[in-house]
């Protein structure tokens, strides 16, 4: 058990090693025995699936990117274990603060707009004023909007028909529902 512990670190260690000389197959051989480590150390970090996820492919590319600063005296996986840990808690901090920014601009959670505040909204709001904001947001974030809210696609369906990471399908949309609050607030002029 213990030789093939070593057997496991050497090839490890040698793997990455290789991928620092931009040897792809290596880097593979690495990804494949180690990314279901990488996923349990960054599950233990970051709670939403889809968001870990997102964080263990910014660890495998970090890693890609960043093999040449290995030191083959250590152990590979300690090295990587650093990098997913950083990225982690990288995440939760970030996600932590878009919390916070939502907050102070009137969103209650992370998912952009539950559709019961919508449809409250879509009584409240005179429709034409709604579709005059809806068409004067950019086209990114119109689409996004649309997508995400009026066909009701989920983040990472949503990021699957953008063609985008699912932070950034997120950012779109929410980005868009501000623009449009904001819009609608200026079109209602202050409050009365």
């Amino acid at each position: 058990m213990r030789a093939q512990l070593q057997t496991n670190r050497d090839e490890e260690r040698a793997w990455l090693l290789a991928a620092a000389a931009g040897d792809r197959l290596a880097f593979g051989r690495l990804y494949g025995r180690l990314r279901p480590l990488v996923e349990r150390w960054v599950r233990l970090v970051v709670v939403d699936p889809w968001q870990s996820e997102e964080v263990v492919q910014d660890v495998f590319l970090e890693v890609w990117q960043i093999a040449g600063r290995y030191d083959p005296r250590h152990s590979a996986v300690a090295w990587i274990r650093t990098i997913a840990q950083r990225r982690a808690i990288d995440r939760v901090r970030s996600s932590e603060a878009d919390r916070q920014r939502d907050l102070r601009i009137g969103a209650r959670h992370l998912e952009l707009v539950d559709h019961a505040s919508l449809e409250r909204a879509e009584g409240v709001l005179d429709r034409a004023a709604l579709r005059d904001a809806v068409r004067s947001l950019p086209d990114r974030q119109r689409e996004a909007v649309v997508l995400r809210h009026l066909a009701e696609l989920s983040g990472p369906e949503l990021a699957d028909r953008l063609g985008v990471p699912l932070g950034t399908a997120k950012s779109r949309a929410r980005d868009g529902v501000s623009a449009l609050r904001r819009s609608l607030a200026h079109r209602a002029g202050p409050p009365r």
